[in-house]
Protein backbone atom coordinates (compact mmCIF):
# COMPACT_ATOMS: atom_id res chain seq x y z
CA UNK A 1 0.00 0.00 0.00
CA UNK A 2 3.15 2.71 0.63
CA UNK A 3 4.34 2.20 -2.69
CA UNK A 4 1.30 2.31 -4.35
CA UNK A 5 0.38 5.51 -2.12
CA UNK A 6 4.13 6.83 -3.68
CA UNK A 7 3.34 6.35 -6.78
CA UNK A 8 0.47 7.93 -6.94
CA UNK A 9 2.02 10.98 -5.48
CA UNK A 10 4.11 10.89 -7.61
CA UNK A 11 2.11 10.43 -10.97
CA UNK A 12 0.01 13.35 -9.17
CA UNK A 13 3.46 16.18 -9.09
CA UNK A 14 4.13 15.29 -12.49
CA UNK A 15 0.83 16.50 -13.20
CA UNK A 16 0.78 19.83 -14.79
CA UNK A 17 -1.02 22.31 -12.50
CA UNK A 18 -3.28 23.70 -15.11
CA UNK A 19 -3.60 23.95 -18.60
CA UNK A 20 -2.00 26.38 -20.26
CA UNK A 21 -5.13 29.21 -21.21
CA UNK A 22 -5.37 29.63 -24.91
CA UNK A 23 -4.12 33.74 -25.91
CA UNK A 24 -6.81 36.24 -25.93
CA UNK A 25 -6.49 39.80 -27.18
CA UNK A 26 -8.49 42.64 -26.54
CA UNK A 27 -8.11 44.62 -29.40
CA UNK A 28 -9.13 48.67 -28.82
CA UNK A 29 -9.63 51.16 -31.76
CA UNK A 30 -11.57 54.64 -32.04
CA UNK A 31 -14.13 55.87 -34.52
CA UNK A 32 -11.93 56.48 -37.56
CA UNK A 33 -13.90 55.71 -40.92
CA UNK A 34 -12.94 54.25 -43.52
CA UNK A 35 -10.28 52.18 -40.95
CA UNK A 36 -12.79 51.53 -37.98
CA UNK A 37 -16.34 52.30 -37.00
CA UNK A 38 -19.52 50.60 -35.97
CA UNK A 39 -21.93 49.66 -38.39
CA UNK A 40 -25.50 49.33 -38.50
CA UNK A 41 -25.84 45.87 -36.80
CA UNK A 42 -23.48 46.88 -33.89
CA UNK A 43 -20.20 45.16 -35.21
CA UNK A 44 -16.72 47.21 -35.48
CA UNK A 45 -16.25 47.26 -39.58
CA UNK A 46 -14.22 49.29 -41.66
CA UNK A 47 -10.74 48.85 -43.37
CA UNK A 48 -8.60 48.31 -40.64
CA UNK A 49 -10.73 46.31 -38.45
CA UNK A 50 -10.93 43.77 -41.58
CA UNK A 51 -7.52 43.39 -42.18
CA UNK A 52 -7.27 42.84 -37.75
CA UNK A 53 -9.65 40.18 -38.30
CA UNK A 54 -7.89 38.39 -40.66
CA UNK A 55 -4.79 38.59 -39.47
CA UNK A 56 -6.21 36.66 -36.18
CA UNK A 57 -7.75 34.25 -38.34
CA UNK A 58 -4.76 33.01 -39.74
CA UNK A 59 -2.66 33.08 -36.40
CA UNK A 60 -6.03 31.33 -34.40
CA UNK A 61 -5.87 33.95 -31.81
CA UNK A 62 -8.73 34.35 -29.76
CA UNK A 63 -10.01 38.53 -29.65
CA UNK A 64 -12.71 40.47 -28.88
CA UNK A 65 -13.02 44.46 -30.55
CA UNK A 66 -13.86 47.06 -28.56
CA UNK A 67 -14.63 50.86 -29.55
CA UNK A 68 -13.35 53.43 -27.49
CA UNK A 69 -12.37 57.22 -27.19
CA UNK A 70 -8.71 57.38 -28.84
CA UNK A 71 -6.94 58.55 -25.55
CA UNK A 72 -7.97 56.01 -23.66
CA UNK A 73 -7.96 53.01 -26.66
CA UNK A 74 -4.32 54.39 -26.83
CA UNK A 75 -2.96 54.07 -22.70
CA UNK A 76 -4.91 50.90 -22.29
CA UNK A 77 -2.84 49.31 -24.78
CA UNK A 78 0.37 50.79 -23.58
CA UNK A 79 -0.56 49.65 -19.65
CA UNK A 80 -2.46 46.65 -19.63
CA UNK A 81 -1.12 43.09 -20.94
CA UNK A 82 -2.80 41.48 -23.75
CA UNK A 83 -4.02 44.22 -25.39
CA UNK A 84 -3.54 46.39 -28.62
CA UNK A 85 -4.73 49.28 -30.51
CA UNK A 86 -5.28 50.12 -34.09
CA UNK A 87 -4.88 51.92 -36.10
CA UNK A 88 -1.94 53.90 -34.80
CA UNK A 89 0.54 56.04 -36.39
CA UNK A 90 3.97 54.55 -35.58
CA UNK A 91 6.37 57.99 -34.08
CA UNK A 92 9.50 57.97 -32.74
CA UNK A 93 7.36 59.15 -29.68
CA UNK A 94 5.23 56.20 -29.14
CA UNK A 95 7.81 53.70 -30.77
CA UNK A 96 9.32 52.17 -27.65
CA UNK A 97 5.69 52.46 -25.75
CA UNK A 98 4.63 49.48 -27.71
CA UNK A 99 5.16 46.30 -29.88
CA UNK A 100 4.08 47.08 -34.25
CA UNK A 101 2.14 44.91 -36.29
CA UNK A 102 2.30 46.18 -40.17
CA UNK A 103 2.36 48.61 -41.59
CA UNK A 104 -1.82 47.59 -42.05
CA UNK A 105 -3.05 50.55 -43.88
CA UNK A 106 -1.22 54.03 -45.54
CA UNK A 107 -2.58 57.24 -44.10
CA UNK A 108 -2.20 60.69 -45.63
CA UNK A 109 -2.27 63.96 -43.32
CA UNK A 110 -4.36 66.83 -45.14
CA UNK A 111 -4.84 70.41 -43.63
CA UNK A 112 -9.14 71.08 -44.20
CA UNK A 113 -9.96 74.79 -44.70
CA UNK A 114 -13.65 76.28 -45.43
CA UNK A 115 -14.65 77.69 -49.13
CA UNK A 116 -14.40 81.25 -47.72
CA UNK A 117 -11.15 80.99 -46.05
CA UNK A 118 -6.69 80.55 -46.78
CA UNK A 119 -7.12 79.77 -50.79
CA UNK A 120 -3.90 77.86 -50.65
CA UNK A 121 -1.21 76.32 -48.56
CA UNK A 122 2.09 76.13 -50.61
CA UNK A 123 4.00 74.27 -47.72
CA UNK A 124 3.33 73.31 -44.00
CA UNK A 125 4.86 76.51 -42.52
CA UNK A 126 2.39 78.22 -44.29
CA UNK A 127 -0.42 77.74 -42.12
CA UNK A 128 1.79 78.90 -39.15
CA UNK A 129 -0.26 82.18 -38.71
CA UNK A 130 -3.62 80.22 -39.08
CA UNK A 131 -5.64 78.67 -35.88
CA UNK A 132 -5.40 75.18 -36.41
CA UNK A 133 -7.41 72.39 -35.13
CA UNK A 134 -6.56 68.87 -33.66
CA UNK A 135 -8.00 66.62 -31.37
CA UNK A 136 -5.83 65.10 -28.33
CA UNK A 137 -3.67 62.64 -28.55
CA UNK A 138 -4.09 61.90 -32.30
CA UNK A 139 -0.75 61.76 -34.04
CA UNK A 140 -1.40 64.66 -36.90
CA UNK A 141 -1.76 66.85 -33.32
CA UNK A 142 1.61 65.55 -31.83
CA UNK A 143 3.54 66.47 -35.21
CA UNK A 144 2.36 69.93 -35.60
CA UNK A 145 2.71 70.76 -31.59
CA UNK A 146 6.39 69.39 -32.06
CA UNK A 147 6.92 71.83 -34.54
CA UNK A 148 5.86 74.80 -32.47
CA UNK A 149 2.42 75.06 -34.12
CA UNK A 150 -0.68 76.38 -31.50
CA UNK A 151 -3.16 73.25 -31.93
CA UNK A 152 -6.97 73.71 -30.78
CA UNK A 153 -7.36 70.58 -29.30
CA UNK A 154 -10.78 68.84 -29.35
CA UNK A 155 -11.78 65.58 -27.67
CA UNK A 156 -12.16 63.88 -31.09
CA UNK A 157 -12.14 64.99 -34.82
CA UNK A 158 -16.15 65.47 -35.34
CA UNK A 159 -16.01 68.49 -33.03
CA UNK A 160 -12.84 70.14 -35.40
CA UNK A 161 -15.11 69.72 -38.34
CA UNK A 162 -18.17 71.48 -36.57
CA UNK A 163 -15.40 73.75 -35.38
CA UNK A 164 -14.45 74.77 -38.49
CA UNK A 165 -18.08 75.30 -40.39
CA UNK A 166 -18.05 77.98 -37.52
CA UNK A 167 -15.19 79.28 -37.73
CA UNK A 168 -13.67 78.89 -34.33
CA UNK A 169 -10.30 77.37 -36.53
CA UNK A 170 -9.15 77.85 -39.91
CA UNK A 171 -7.70 74.94 -40.82
CA UNK A 172 -8.69 71.32 -39.82
CA UNK A 173 -5.65 68.67 -39.30
CA UNK A 174 -6.51 64.94 -40.20
CA UNK A 175 -6.38 62.41 -42.21
CA UNK A 176 -7.53 62.42 -45.79
CA UNK A 177 -9.68 59.72 -45.69
CA UNK A 178 -11.09 60.47 -42.57
CA UNK A 179 -11.63 64.09 -43.00
CA UNK A 180 -13.78 63.01 -45.92
CA UNK A 181 -15.86 60.41 -44.18
CA UNK A 182 -16.89 62.74 -41.63
CA UNK A 183 -17.59 65.49 -44.19
CA UNK A 184 -19.84 62.91 -46.02
CA UNK A 185 -21.41 61.66 -42.59
CA UNK A 186 -22.12 65.40 -41.77
CA UNK A 187 -22.98 66.23 -45.04
CA UNK A 188 -20.89 69.02 -44.65
CA UNK A 189 -20.78 71.62 -47.60
CA UNK A 190 -17.94 74.24 -48.16
CA UNK A 191 -15.26 72.49 -47.33
CA UNK A 192 -11.65 71.19 -49.02
CA UNK A 193 -8.41 69.80 -48.57
CA UNK A 194 -5.53 72.54 -49.14
CA UNK A 195 -2.48 70.59 -48.09
CA UNK A 196 -1.25 67.13 -47.96
CA UNK A 197 1.45 67.75 -45.27
CA UNK A 198 2.66 64.41 -44.36
CA UNK A 199 2.42 60.24 -44.99
CA UNK A 200 2.07 57.69 -42.76
CA UNK A 201 1.75 53.55 -41.91
CA UNK A 202 -0.58 52.77 -39.56
CA UNK A 203 -0.37 49.85 -37.48
CA UNK A 204 -1.45 47.16 -35.08
CA UNK A 205 0.29 48.29 -32.01
CA UNK A 206 0.27 46.04 -28.89
CA UNK A 207 1.43 46.30 -24.85
CA UNK A 208 4.98 45.62 -24.39
CA UNK A 209 4.48 42.34 -22.42
CA UNK A 210 3.06 40.52 -25.70
CA UNK A 211 5.48 37.56 -26.33
CA UNK A 212 7.94 38.51 -29.31
CA UNK A 213 7.03 34.87 -30.91
CA UNK A 214 3.61 36.34 -31.20
CA UNK A 215 4.65 39.68 -32.71
CA UNK A 216 6.30 37.61 -35.40
CA UNK A 217 3.44 35.51 -35.80
CA UNK A 218 1.13 38.22 -36.69
CA UNK A 219 3.54 40.03 -38.76
CA UNK A 220 4.07 37.07 -41.12
CA UNK A 221 0.32 36.58 -41.48
CA UNK A 222 0.10 40.19 -42.45
CA UNK A 223 3.06 39.54 -45.11
CA UNK A 224 1.30 36.80 -46.55
CA UNK A 225 -2.17 38.94 -46.76
CA UNK A 226 -0.10 41.75 -48.60
CA UNK A 227 1.71 38.82 -50.87
CA UNK A 228 -1.37 37.05 -51.99
CA UNK A 229 -3.39 40.48 -52.53
CA UNK A 230 -5.46 40.24 -49.34
CA UNK A 231 -4.94 43.47 -47.79
CA UNK A 232 -5.20 45.13 -52.08
CA UNK A 233 -8.61 43.59 -52.09
CA UNK A 234 -9.84 45.13 -48.59
CA UNK A 235 -8.50 48.24 -49.44
CA UNK A 236 -10.33 48.47 -52.66
CA UNK A 237 -13.73 47.22 -50.64
CA UNK A 238 -12.92 50.77 -48.88
CA UNK A 239 -11.18 53.48 -50.53
CA UNK A 240 -11.94 53.02 -54.43
CA UNK A 241 -14.64 55.63 -54.50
Amino acid sequence: MNFLRRVGLLCCLALPLHAAEPLQLRLLTEDFPPFSMQLADGRIGGLSSDVVREIMRRAGIGYRIELLPWVRAYNSAVLEPNTCVYSTARTEQREYQLKWIGPVVENQWVLYGRDDGPQELSNLEAARRYRLGGYTGDAEAQYLIARGFEVDLASNDLQNLRKLQAGRIDLWATGKHLGAALIAREKATGLRPLLTFNTVFLYLACNQMMADGTVRLLNEHLRGMHKDGTVARINARYLND
